[in-house]
C-alpha cells in the first residue's frame, strides 16, 4: 500500500481522537450545532479543491486521499466516543439500556411515537431510581431529589436544552438565574399579582359561559372534550395575551394557531432529547419543512399587532410592554417579546386544556366524585352555574383536592425539564454526579412513586383532604415546578380549572359516550413536552 495513504489514515485517525478528547468530550454544543454541521459537510469538498489546486494530485487522487482521511477521522472519532462512554465516562456505574450509554439517538428512537413519559416510567421500573438514558444524561425518579434539583438556591442549572430557538428565547429559556429573575420582575410579576389576576376574572368567566352555551347548542350530543377544552384555554390566553381571542369557541372550529402548535409539538416529540438536532432543523431547514414555521409566524404577527393598540381592559402584555424596553438592542427586544408571547399561549393553554380533559375523564369514570363536588358547592350556596365566580371557588377543599389529584396523575409536562449539575459536581445521598451531567426529574414517574404516595396509581382526592396518610412525601408533588423557575401562571391556571369544573358539573350530568372508556386518551396522547391529547368523547346531559 502507498505509504502516503497510511500516513493520511493515521493523521485522520489522530485528528479524530484529538477532536473528541479535546473538544467534543466537553458537551453537545447545542448552539453551535448548525455551524458544526456546515463545517462537517464543507470539509470534504474543500479538501478535494485544495488538494487539486495546490498539489500534484489529480481529481481522482484528491477524492481518494480525502475519502481515506475523512473516513479515518470519522471512524476514530466515533470509536473514541464509544469507548469513552462505555468504559471511562463518569456515569458508567449507573444502569440503563446499553445502547443509551453510546448515543442519545437511542432514547430519541425509543420515544419516536411521542411516549417519552411512558418510556421513562418503564425504564425506572426496570433499573430503579437512577437511569442512564443517554451518554451524559440521567433520569432521576427519587422524590427526595425534587427539592434538591429545583429549590430556589439549588446548584443545578438549566441545561443546554433551553438553548432551543436561540437567539429567540423566552423567559422560560433564560438559563442565567440572575437575568431570568430580572426579566421575571420586568412586567411578568406584575401581570400575575393577585390584583392583576382579579382583573382577568371577568374574561375567564366570559369564555367559560361561551363554553357552556356551545355545549348546550350541541343538542346534548356526544362531544370531543379535548377539542372544546383546547378552544376554551386558547381563547382565554389569546384574550389575556393579545387582547383578542382566537374565536375557536364561537366558531366551534380549531384555530390554525392551535393546530400549528399541536403539529409542531407532535413533530418535535422525539427531539426532546436531541436539542442539537432541533436547532439544526430550526436554523437550517426552511420553516415550512421544520414544522415550526406556522407557530413562529402566528406569534410574530400577533405581537406586532398587539404593539399598535391598548385593549379596553389591561392584559398580560400590558404589564410586560408597560415595563419598558428590557434589552437595549432593538432586535433582541423584539425577539424576546415574540418568544414570550408564544410562551404565554403554549404554556397557558396546552397545560390547562390537558388538566381539564383528564379531570373530565375521571369525573365520567366515577360519578361519586361529581356528587361530592356538587355537595361542596351547595354547602357554599352555589347551586347554579351562573352563580359561579372565580373568587368563590378558590378555597373549596374537595374541589382543590380533585384538581391536585388530576395534576398528580396527569402532569401537563410529564417528562419534565432538563437540568445540569454544577461544574464541581454534587454528592447527594451517596450518589456522586460529576459536573456537566444532564438530568431529568420526570413528574409523571415521581408523582406516581410508592415512596411518595400510598396507592400511587389510584385517583384518590381524599389524600389531599381527609386522608393525609396517603401522602408520604408532599414535596414529590410538583406539576408547576418549584423554586425560581416555577410556573408564574399557576394561579391563573387553577382559576380556570376551578371555574370550568364547577360550571359544567352544575349544568350537566357527565358520562362517557357510547364505546368510550378513555383508553385512547391514556394510550394515544403524545408527549411533545406539553401534551397533545387524543380524543375523549363525553356525553353532556342537561340537569334542567
Amino acid at each position: 500500500m502507498d505509504p502516503s495513504i497510511i500516513e493520511v489514515a493515521l493523521i485522520g485517525a489522530g485528528l479524530g481522537i484529538t477532536s473528541h478528547l479535546g473538544y467534543f468530550i466537553r458537551g453537545e454544543f447545542v448552539e453551535s450545532a448548525p455551524r458544526l454541521l456546515i463545517v462537517a459537510l464543507a470539509t470534504p469538498p474543500a479538501s478535494v479543491a485544495l488538494l487539486t489546486a495546490y498539489t500534484h494530485l489529480s481529481l481522482a487522487g484528491a477524492i481518494k486521499i480525502t475519502t481515506i482521511g475523512y473516513g479515518a477521522y470519522s471512524a476514530a472519532l466515533v470509536t473514541s466516543m464509544v469507548m469513552y462512554r462505555l468504559f471511562f465516562h463518569p456515569l458508567r456505574h449507573f444502569h440503563g439500556p446499553k445502547f443509551a450509554t453510546i448515543t442519545q439517538m437511542y432514547h430519541a428512537y425509543q420515544i419516536s411515537q411521542g411516549n417519552n413519559y411512558v418510556y421513562l416510567a418503564r425504564m425506572h421500573a426496570a433499573y430503579g431510581g437512577f437511569v442512564r438514558i443517554g451518554p451524559n444524561t440521567l433520569s432521576v425518579a427519587e422524590p427526595d431529589w425534587v427539592d434538591l434539583v429545583h429549590n430556589r438556591h439549588t446548584l443545578f442549572k438549566k441545561a443546554d436544552w433551553y438553548d432551543l430557538g436561540k437567539p429567540r428565547i423566552s423567559l422560560q429559556q433564560i438559563r442565567d438565574p440572575v437575568l431570568h429573575d430580572k426579566r421575571r420582575r420586568h412586567g411578568w410579576d406584575k401581570a400575575f399579582t393577585a390584583t392583576s389576576l382579579r382583573a382577568y376574572d371577568s374574561r375567564i368567566v366570559k369564555y367559560a359561559d361561551i363554553l357552556v352555551l356551545q355545549l348546550r347548542k350541541t343538542g346534548l350530543r356526544t362531544v370531543n372534550v379535548t377539542e372544546w377544552f383546547n378552544s376554551f384555554a386558547f381563547d382565554v390566553m389569546g384574550e389575556l395575551t393579545f387582547g383578542r381571542a382566537f374565536k375557536a369557541l364561537e366558531t366551534g372550529k380549531s384555530h390554525p394557531v392551535i393546530d400549528a402548535i399541536h403539529v409542531a409539538n407532535t413533530n418535535g416529540s422525539n427531539l426532546h432529547s436531541l436539542p442539537w438536532l432541533f436547532v439544526i432543523m430550526l436554523q437550517l431547514l426552511p420553516k415550512s419543512l421544520s414544522g415550526f414555521g406556522p407557530v413562529l409566524a402566528y406569534g410574530d404577527k400577533y405581537v406586532k399587532e398587539r404593539q399598535t393598540y391598548e385593549p379596553d381592559e389591561p392584559d398580560i402584555m400590558s404589564r410586560i410592554l408597560g415595563a419598558g424596553q428590557f434589552f437595549p438592542n432593538k432586535k433582541e427586544e423584539e425577539d424576546i417579546l415574540k418568544s414570550d408571547s408564544r410562551l404565554l399561549i403554549v404554556a397557558g393553554s396546552d397545560t390547562t386544556a390537558t388538566a381539564l380533559t383528564f379531570a373530565y375523564y375521571h369525573l365520567a369514570r366515577d360519578s361519586s366524585i361529581v356528587e361530592k363536588l356538587r355537595k361542596e358547592l351547595s354547602q357554599h350556596h352555589i347551586t347554579d352555574q351562573k352563580q359561579c365566580n372565580v373568587q368563590q371557588l378558590q378555597d373549596l377543599p374537595y374541589m382543590n383536592a380533585v384538581i391536585n389529584e388530576v395534576l398528580r396523575l396527569h402532569p401537563p409536562v410529564p417528562s419534565g425539564f432538563f437540568r445540569e449539575t454544577p461544574a464541581e459536581g454534587v454528592n447527594i445521598g451517596g450518589h456522586f454526579l460529576p459536573g456537566g451531567v444532564k438530568l431529568l426529574t420526570p413528574p409523571y414517574v415521581i408523582q406516581r412513586s410508592p415512596k411518595a404516595f400510598v396507592k400511587p396509581n389510584d385517583f384518590l382526592p381524599e389524600r389531599w383532604t381527609t386522608r393525609p396518610e396517603l401522602i408520604l412525601k408532599k414535596e414529590a408533588f410538583f406539576p408547576f415546578l418549584i423554586g425560581r423557575f416555577s410556573c408564574i401562571g399557576k394561579q391563573l391556571a387553577l382559576n380556570e380549572l376551578r371555574l370550568v369544573l364547577a360550571k359544567l358539573i352544575l349544568e350537566f350530568d357527565i358520562t362517557f359516550a357510547e364505546n368510550e372508556d378513555g383508553r385512547a386518551l391514556l394510550e394515544e396522547s403524545i408527549d411533545g413536552n406539553t401534551m397533545v391529547l387524543a380524543k375523549l368523547n363525553i356525553h353532556f346531559h342537561s340537569r334542567k
